[in-house]
């Protein structure tokens, strides 16, 4: 299960940037398969922080994790792409940014992302077949 789509990226940039940041081949199209595999890479990095709270993967998905997701998603085609924070989209770069930070503070606990799943509990769970001695079974002993 993917948190975004390629229609949520296309409403945060123009399909243009989106086809240069993925059309390698000179198509003049938005490779899909890409973008695939940046939305892969972005849930991906969102459950190994959620894991730490929550059943993963989240779904339904929370809107939260819908516009991070497409905040990873982004930064990780223009990262592709050789831009680094001087010259890509410092708006790209601060929303990929905050998105980490809010993922650290997620597995902390510090955030929610507002559902009614129950975080994870840490530790192991024991369980066993029963008592088998006790006061009364070793009575007369």
């Amino acid at each position: 299960m993917m948190y975004c789509t390629l229609d949520d990226l296309k409403k945060q940039v123009a399909e243009p940037v989106l086809v240069e940041l993925t059309d390698d081949e000179g198509l003049g199209t938005i490779n899909t398969e890409r973008v695939g595999r940046a939305i892969e890479d972005a849930t991906d990095l969102i459950n190994s922080y959620a894991a730490a709270r929550y059943p993963t993967p989240l779904n339904p998905v929370p809107g939260v994790i819908r516009k991070i997701a497409v905040d990873i998603a982004l930064y990780n085609l223009f990262s592709r792409r050789g831009y680094d924070e001087e010259s890509a989209d410092k708006s790209v770069v601060d929303r990929y940014k905050a998105a980490l930070t809010f993922l650290e503070q997620l597995a902390k606990g510090l955030v929610s992302i507002g559902v009614s799943q129950p975080p994870t509990e840490g530790g192991a769970t024991i369980q066993s077949g029963g008592r088998i001695f006790s006061r009364d079974t070793m009575r007369g002993w």
